[in-house]
């Protein structure tokens, strides 16, 4: 039992990182207190997933599976529990890059406004200091 518990303690997490990876860019993007968390989460994702490296949660999870004695499921988290509940085969590699890519593209897209809007915000800041 305590091992079930673990699994799915993992997957739940694992799942909700994944979700704030996506909700979290824009939100992160308008609430700087929000960006170091925002950035701590989507840089080692990043780390593993543009290389195409396994993802430690997903093989951690698919072990404490097969140690509560259930049989893992094949492929990757993102195919399993968010693609493969509408779209039933699931991602095959090809998907599953294009996939990452659309993802990265969201979140730089978040960063790199947050980055500007940061930036018009000091420039702002400075002639304003400047007139007066």
């Amino acid at each position: 039992m305590a091992a079930w518990l673990a699994a799915a303690a993992v997957a739940l997490t694992h799942g909700l990182l994944a979700v704030f990876v996506v909700v979290g860019a824009p939100l992160a993007a308008r609430r700087q207190r929000l960006m170091p968390w925002y950035l701590a989460v989507v840089l080692p994702i990043a780390a593993i997933n543009v290389p195409r490296l396994p993802c430690p949660l997903t093989m951690w999870e698919k072990d404490l599976w097969r140690l509560a004695q259930q049989t893992p499921y094949r492929g990757g988290f993102i195919s399993h529990y968010f693609v493969e509940p509408f779209y039933g085969p699931g991602l095959d590699a090809r998907g599953e890059t294009v996939l990452v890519v659309i993802v990265a593209a969201w979140c730089l897209g978040w960063l790199v406004y947050a980055a500007a809007a940061r930036l018009r915000a000091r420039s702002a800041a400075r002639s304003t200091m400047a007139t007066t």
